[in-house]
């Protein structure tokens, strides 16, 4: 048999190979929290681009009414009569109670609270991610 024992060159040898394994583990790890971040980048995204369509919306308000529901909020500005309301998965945006154009797709609940000239949408996503964002929204005298 071989009586020579542990060397210290077998030892180097596999103290390079643990650092090499350890080194692919971690670069494994950091993939995959940035392939999760990814993937939920998908409703992050959807939200901004939401957001900053409202935000367009929200000018020369002369009258604004969210419904008992606080599922549909309807509001008249120089531009005409709009309705934005949760539909099935959607909320849309209505123009004289004529179209059916979708501002955002794929939603769970959707709440609109108005209150002191300040509206408040509350949205969930079907895989649990919430958002919310409050737009300032004054009432022009006629």
């Amino acid at each position: 048999m071989n009586e020579r024992g542990y060397t210290l060159l077998e030892a180097l040898f596999q103290l390079v190979v643990f650092v090499i394994f350890s080194h692919i583990f971690i670069l494994i790890m950091l993939w995959f929290t940035e392939m999760k971040s990814t993937v939920l980048a998908n409703e992050h995204t959807k939200w901004e681009l939401f957001v900053y369509d409202m935000n367009m919306y929200f000018v020369d308000v002369t009258s604004f009414e969210v419904d008992e529901t606080n599922s549909k909020i309807t509001f008249q500005t120089t531009d005409g009569l709009y309705s934005m309301e949760r539909y099935h998965n959607i909320i849309r945006k209505q123009v004289s109670n004529f179209g059916h154009e979708p501002l955002l797709i794929g939603i769970k609940t959707c709440k609109f609270f108005y209150e002191n000239e300040e509206l408040r949408i509350v949205v969930e996503f079907p895989n649990g991610i919430s958002k919310e964002r409050t737009y300032y929204v004054p009432i022009k005298e006629k």
